[in-house]
């Protein structure tokens, strides 16, 4: 006999009774954690995202956390494409074979991830090209303009519009996102146009190299092409942390067009003399073998590092969630284990509170704020550690 605890079971049911509804502004990885969670106990979930069409990579590599593989078993959803590797290898920027560490661990890809999670959230729940323009409350309930001039309604409004939040800025003005002072180039490369010589060099090792006047370069082969991950059909991804002083921001951040990004330069955008000026960088500054998997990537793309920390995440009845709320560094691998913890952790609270909404609201707060700030602290001190090493230099 299979015994079964009712009090959760009434829990379960409650949202799907009483027709809970939950809005989402923003459908990237924050937005469709929260979807799948909170579908699971019941409640109705529309998600609006403001790109029309299929989402761009806004990344390459990520390193597998728990959290996410978590919320992905528990939700139904997945499987996660992954690779993976017996351990790490360290070099000198002057060459060598460098120094081994075992330890295995696993890899998927910004793309990866998206599919998993927007193949478990039913197309009737996803609104493409429905940005949200304008929220607003009335007693218990949320209001969401939409940028066609729509108005709908929910019972809880999350904010998943990432590290630009139009809700945070509206909610919480004096919070500002703060250069860190370095950028991460980023770049990808199909294991076909890896150069035969590294490729046994590169596989089956997450490797790292030190750069001469400071900061570092990593790389790991992520899924490839619809998530395959069979030898040969893999990409190798990479990730270079460059300083760049503030006053020479702004010309990093103009692309072949002559137009001035926000924060980053998508794939392919990069002027060739910003390429160019990389590549010899490459070639003066890390491992050979490093310099030369950054000059055989033909569109390597860009990322501001900020950093962007909350003291609240709750507004009545709308919620910060994912980088709307804290932007955490990305050494420390953790961006998408925090969206993941969060749904995860909203949808607990949710469940084991039942009609009362307000207080499962203020208890995942709690977890969010306790969580993002450790997160948050963490990244800062792997942050300084290698400003620390390049003022050393």
């Amino acid at each position: 006999m299979i015994l079964r605890d009712s009090t959760l079971e009434e829990r379960m049911s409650w949202h799907a009774e009483q027709g809970f509804t939950v809005g989402i502004g923003g459908g990237s990885i924050a937005g469709l954690c929260n979807a799948i969670a909170l579908r699971k106990i019941g409640a109705t979930v529309r998600i609006y995202e403001r790109v029309p069409g299929s989402m761009l990579a806004r990344g390459a590599g990520i390193v597998v956390q728990s959290e996410l593989t978590r919320l992905l078993a528990e939700n139904g959803a997945g499987p996660l494409p992954r690779t993976s590797c017996r351990g790490r290898r360290y070099l000198d920027y002057d060459g060598g074979d460098g120094v081994l560490e075992e330890g295995p661990q696993e890899f998927t890809s910004w793309e990866a991830v998206h599919a998993a999670l927007r193949a478990a959230v039913p197309d009737e729940c996803y609104h493409a090209g429905s940005e949200v323009t304008a929220v607003t409350q009335k007693a218990s309930k949320v209001m969401a303009t939409l940028v066609d001039g729509t108005v709908v309604e929910s019972d809880l409004f999350l904010s998943a519009d990432g590290s630009g939040s139009a809700t945070r800025q509206t909610m919480l003005p004096d919070v500002v996102a703060r250069y860190a002072g370095y950028v991460a180039w980023r770049g990808t490369l199909d294991e076909s146009d890896v150069p035969r010589e590294f490729l046994s060099f590169f596989d089956d090792r997450f490797t790292f190299s030190g750069a001469r006047s400071g900061g570092h370069i990593l790389a790991y082969f992520i899924p490839g092409r619809d998530g395959a991950v069979a030898a040969g059909s893999r990409r190798l991804n990479w990730v270079w942390y460059v300083h760049v002083s503030p006053t020479d921001l702004a010309g990093v951040l103009t692309d072949k067009n002559g137009l001035r990004h926000r924060s980053s330069i998508p794939r392919g955008a990069a002027p060739e003399s910003a390429v160019a000026t990389l590549q010899a960088r490459a070639s003066r500054e890390i491992h050979p073998k490093m310099a030369a998997l950054v000059s055989a990537t033909p569109d390597p793309f860009l990322q501001t590092i900020v950093d962007v920390r909350v003291s609240k995440t709750l507004f009545g009845r709308v919620l910060l969630t994912g980088d709307a709320a804290f932007v955490v560094r990305p050494h420390t691998a953790g961006g998408t284990a925090k969206a993941a913890y969060e749904a995860a952790a909203l949808a607990g609270a949710l469940n084991s509170a039942g009609a009362n909404i307000d207080v499962a609201l203020s208890s995942a707060e709690r977890q969010q704020l306790e969580y993002g700030s450790a997160l948050y602290e963490y990244g800062l001190a792997l942050g300084n550690r290698w400003l620390r090493e390049r003022r050393a230099d």
